[in-house]
């Protein structure tokens, strides 16, 4: 039986909420399914003998010490190597399963794609508890959502034997404060140790397997369950006189109620933004994805690089906004994802308390610190959480793209050019107004881009680019007949079940400068069933006449009158410009509009938004009726790379789309 996993919703309906107490106890319930447990008793030696006879199938990577007297987990040549008392290491036994530099897929000059994952067998040998808790959360985030094809790959090739701790291991590590000292998943067997004995334990099909090839002859079964209560109670001995933090089970609430806290200014002000932390984290899995291209520039490789939310330019958007600019709001970033938002997704504490980010930062920044500080001062907030649900299967084709012909192309200005596309499959793209996708230049990279035209079933589709970085320069070079590659669509855009409650009601779209590209798919859409709403009102603000996207577009909007009006403004006329000039909202005072009867969406600059917020609610339309759509630097495109996360939101994966009310008191948005 291979491992299930117990993972939130990913339904339309993302914000459906339960409680956080709810949640910690479902998921106490519904962890790895297990068969029976086998327990077996073995001698260290024969446990030795055991692993160089299962070398012939298996490769095993281990603790043990290197010749300049260091502790790494590595693949080992015999038995022997193995180190059985435990020593932290710099590096988790992640970068097994999850490599800290890997090939998603190999293309060459002509466009050809080629993704060929092999894996091996691979035994990770006495994973201790707190490791063994990160391997099941990254086991749960790797499945979720879109199934990520090469870790979980890797997983089902995997065998993992874990080994109890019998004490801490040194005055850096806390597991006990997180409740991370015993394992709750990530393992197929674990030993459990005394002196030169082990109890053996197998707990999924795999490890039973594996002890009925390797370990049943060398074993006795006679006491052994007598020997595991009695290691468990000397660790219990030693642990003793450690407390979990007060409160365990009410961190996202009290974490919630406290993102002010004195702590965060004082410990975030020690930050180097050198990123040691997150490097050496067993639960940090957050990567950025690169081209790599060979020096005769005929073939190449996009890869996938550890990367993380500490570094200052992780949270960088194309326009060059920084979402999360202080070294204290990142701070505030990665622990909270540590013992908030991520504890709604797995049930427990995502920081194991195995100590490395302390004894790797220079500042000695540690969560145990920022943890204790704000339990001290624990006021407890409402928090909600997501609906688990069983994982995905493994999305062979997530990070495989698309090739999709450049049929025609115009620029608007010398920043922006607008493009449209056709999947050379022959197939519609599919996609909801307000989606984006992933567009690729092989040897450049990737980058996100919203979809300009309104869902249809056709194959062709419209994207406006401006240019911004490698991909999007590249991108204006290209021209009528050059192939991209596609991945897509991805997001939360206008669903369904959104278009329904616009039924029947005034449509007041506004936006600002590039920000009418996402908002044409939506407009284009509703302007052809304009005899479904009661009126459509367009407001559009660009910097300068000659900076409006879609010019004719607009024209023609303009002259189709009825129920269909627009508005623009511009900050600077130009010769010939006869419109308003000023702030797009010096356009919202003159609407005439009941406001129970009012929809707005609003996409545009991070700047615009909190004005044309503070407008909207100056004429009474409610948060509720109100839709925003946001910009994040995203590199997956599914909810992993954890670019476009804010608190618990993932943008690619929740958004772009959101309805105002359910982002409004995220201090991170706008």
């Amino acid at each position: 039986m291979p491992y299930v996993y117990h993972i939130k919703q990913h339904s339309k309906n993302r914000l459906q909420k339960i409680s956080a107490s709810e949640n910690l106890s479902m998921f106490k319930q519904r962890r790895i399914v297990i068969m029976t447990a086998e327990t077996l008793l073995i001698s260290k030696q024969r446990l030795i003998s055991s692993m160089d006879a299962a070398k012939s199938n298996y490769r095993i990577a281990a603790l043990t010490k290197t010749n300049d007297d260091r502790y790494v987990y590595d693949y080992i040549g015999k038995g022997d190597d193995i180190e059985f008392e435990y020593h932290p290491t710099v590096i988790p036994p992640k970068k097994f399963l999850f490599l800290s530099k890997e090939t998603l897929f190999e293309f060459s000059d002509d466009g050809k794609i080629k993704s060929e994952l092999e894996t091996t067998p691979t035994i990770l040998f006495g994973i201790r508890p707190c490791d063994l808790n990160a391997i099941k959360i990254l086991n749960e985030a790797f499945a979720d959502h879109h199934g990520d094809p090469n870790y979980l790959a890797r997983l089902e090739k995997t065998l993992v034997i874990g080994m109890e701790c019998t004490k801490v291991c040194d005055e850096h590590a806390f597991c006990y404060r997180t409740g991370s000292q015993n394992a709750k998943g990530g393992y197929d067997i674990m030993l459990y140790p005394d002196g030169d004995n082990f109890a053996v334990k197998s707990v999924t099909d795999k490890g039973k397997k594996f002890v009925t090839k390797y370990l049943t002859k060398h074993t006795a079964n006679i006491g052994a369950d007598d020997f595991i209560n009695e290691v468990l109670k000397k660790k219990e001995q030693a642990f003793s006189k450690e407390k979990l933090f007060p409160n365990l089970d009410k961190m996202p609430e009290i974490f919630a109620a406290n993102s002010h806290h004195p702590i965060w200014e004082q410990e975030g002000s020690k930050c180097l933004s050198c990123g040691s932390c997150i490097m050496t984290c067993p639960t940090c899995y957050c990567f950025d994805v690169r081209d790599e291209v060979a020096l005769n520039m005929q073939h190449g490789k996009r890869q996938r690089v550890w990367d993380g939310c500490m570094l200052d330019t992780f949270a960088v958007v194309a326009g060059g906004a920084n979402f999360r600019g202080s070294q204290t709001d990142r701070l505030h970033h990665r622990i909270n994802r540590k013992f908030n938002w991520l504890v709604h997704k797995h049930g427990q504490s995502v920081c194991v308390g195995c100590g490395r980010c302390v004894r790797a930062c220079l500042a000695k920044i540690s969560p145990k610190t920022i943890g204790d500080a704000i339990l001290a001062d624990a006021k407890l907030a409402t928090a909600t959480v997501d609906v688990p649900l069983d994982a995905h299967k493994a999305d062979r084709d997530l990070y495989l793209p698309m090739p999709a012909k450049i049929v025609a192309c115009e620029s608007f200005t010398e920043q922006e050019k607008h493009f449209k596309l056709e999947l050379e499959n022959g197939k519609s793209l599919g996609h909801d107004a307000g989606q984006f996708v992933q567009i690729s230049i092989l040897g450049v990279g990737e980058a996100p881009i919203s979809l300009a035209s309104p869902p249809d079933n056709t194959p062709t589709f419209d994207i406006c680019v401006r240019k911004v970085g490698d991909v999007t320069n590249k991108l204006h070079t290209m021209n009528v007949g050059d192939t991209v590659h596609v991945r897509g669509p991805f997001g939360h855009g206008f669903t369904p079940e959104i278009m329904e409650k616009m039924r029947g009601k005034h449509l007041l779209f506004i936006a600002g400068g590039i920000g009418y590209v996402p908002l044409r798919s939506l407009i284009n859409q509703v302007v052809a069933n304009q005899h479904d709403y009661e009126k459509i009102t367009i407001l559009y603000g660009c910097k300068t006449p000659s900076e409006r996207m879609f010019p004719k577009e607009l024209s023609h909007l303009a002259k189709i009158g009825g129920k269909i009006s627009i508005a623009e403004t511009v900050d600077q006329a130009e010769e010939g410009w006869t419109g308003n000039v000023g702030v797009i909202t010096t356009l919202i005072p003159p609407i005439d509009l009941d406001p129970t009867n009012t929809i707005a969406v609003i996409v545009g600059p991070p700047i615009m938004y909190k004005f044309v917020l503070k407008s909207l609610t100056d004429k009474h339309i409610t948060a509720d009726n109100i839709y925003v759509s946001l910009e994040r630097r995203m590199k997956c495109g599914v909810g992993k790379c954890g670019h476009c996360q804010m608190s618990g939101i993932y943008v690619c994966q929740d958004g772009p789309v959101f309805k105002y009310a359910d982002i409004k008191d995220n201090e991170e948005v706008f």
